[in-house]
């Protein structure tokens, strides 16, 4: 990262409101033991990525520092599965608190696992955040979680590959045809790389939209069964198998990133989470942000999900905490959305924070690939669903997703199979509309 950069973060840190404070980082390994080892041990579930770590891990210095007698442990838990939190809870030894997307949190406060904070708290302590980060954390006008930031997708490119952000993809593929090289039958240097068999879903409500077709209705039931979602998988497809700009055979998003971060890929699709690595791998001049390109065929501009990781309190009967562990729990849940923390993470991965006075001052710094970002949320995006039945949606379309890929189905025999199961799941669980 260039100095530049780094100076413009630290003064996020140091300057909004005077309550910014660097932070030393005290490395401590995660503690092992369960919720119901000792009173004062608040055990958290965390879904951090790399960059983001390091400022929870400050926090947690932070809090046991104003919080003399209490401990706070926790456990990596990558993208937590349903099963695991459900397995644990049903045991009365879920985390005191957990960490990740509201999606898969959504399921599981609609399952009674996580405490309705509208109960716990004042509305007082809710108005700091921006609205779109506090919605994606609310079902039926109950709050179930502390957002930490807002994120989501946008197109990231090399400026040095591709000088100027396409605005739609016909010039989105040509600009990728332009800079693709190959040796020996193979692409050195890819024009693009989606990653449709890394993608697990989240990315490919965007291109869904820019084809014209809604994720789930109004109604709460998918809506992928259509020409538009198939139009869609086969635009991605293509790819690789047509427009030949993207190597085939990527199944991990690990492999998009590095080849990024060296050089060898023009264009990818992906978070703010991931931008401080290619800030320091590229330099800061050499890395820019924009949204996804209009679908040429359509006229629609692709709107990608956001939404926000949140921080969520387990209720009593899942966690088996003690009336005073659950109190520290919503306290140390509200204290990683304060500003000093979200500043931090800001500072280290560049996360966009969730409190709209944090939000409008990091705005205000008019620093390029964020304005990209925020031009991508504001301007073309629509909102992370919480529906509990979105946890049926990811299994389903990785592995039809895979089979199409392959070449042992169709795209509309993927996106019909996607469909199907999610009603089942849906009808199985009682989840409204059956």
């Amino acid at each position: 990262m260039s100095g530049a950069v780094i100076a413009i973060i630290v003064v996020v840190v140091v300057v909004v409101a005077g309550v910014f404070a660097y932070l030393d980082i005290t490395h401590k390994l995660p503690g092992q033991s369960s919720s119901g080892a000792k009173s004062n041990t608040l055990v958290v579930w965390q879904d951090f990525s790399p960059t983001e770590f390091p400022a929870f891990q400050s926090a947690v210095v932070q809090f046991e520092a104003t919080h003399p007698n209490q401990t706070v442990t926790w456990v990596n838990e990558t993208t937590p599965s349903p099963s695991n939190y459900v397995a644990a809870a049903l045991a009365g030894d879920a985390p005191d608190v957990l960490i990740g997307t509201s999606d898969f949190a959504g399921g599981l406060y609609y399952d009674g696992f996580l405490a309705n904070l509208s109960k716990l708290l004042p509305a007082s302590a809710f108005t700091p955040f921006l609205p779109v980060a506090l919605a994606d954390n609310t079902q039926s006008g109950t709050v179930f979680g502390i957002p930490l930031n807002v994120n989501g997708v946008a197109m990231i490119y090399n400026k040095e590959l591709v000088p100027v952000a396409p605005t739609n993809t016909d010039q989105m593929i040509q600009d990728a045809k332009n800079i693709t090289t190959t040796s020996g039958g193979k692409i050195v240097t890819a024009g693009l790389i989606y990653g449709l068999d890394s993608d697990g879903g989240y990315r490919f409500p965007a291109w869904q939209s820019g084809f014209g077709s809604t994720f789930f209705n109004t109604s709460g039931l998918p809506n992928l069964n259509n020409t538009a979602t198939v139009d869609a998988l086969e635009f991605l497809n293509n790819f690789t198998t047509v427009d030949a700009i993207e190597p085939p055979g990527v199944t991990s998003e690990t492999t998009y990133e590095d080849q990024f971060a060296e050089g060898h890929v023009g264009m990818i699709f992906d978070g703010p989470w991931d931008i401080d690595t290619y800030v320091a791998a590229l330099g800061a001049t050499n890395v820019g942000v924009a949204p996804i390109p209009m679908v040429s065929q359509t006229g629609d501009w692709p709107e990608p999900l956001w939404g926000s990781i949140g921080a969520y309190v387990s209720a009593r009967n899942a966690s088996g905490a003690s009336p005073a562990l659950f109190n520290e729990s919503l306290n140390f849940s509200r204290f990683l959305a304060s500003p000093a923390v979200e500043g931090e993470l800001f500072n280290s991965s560049g996360d966009i924070p969730s409190l709209a006075n944090t939000f409008g001052y990091v705005e205000s710094l008019k620093i390029p690939f964020v304005q990209g970002f925020l031009d991508q949320f504001f301007n073309h995006s629509q909102a992370f669903p919480n529906l509990p039945q979105i946890s049926y949606y990811w299994t389903p379309f990785g592995d039809e997703v895979s089979d199409y890929i392959a070449g042992s189905i169709t795209a509309a025999q993927a996106v019909s199979s996607i469909q199907s199961q999610i009603i089942a799941e849906m009808q199985q669980n009682h989840i409204p509309p059956e």
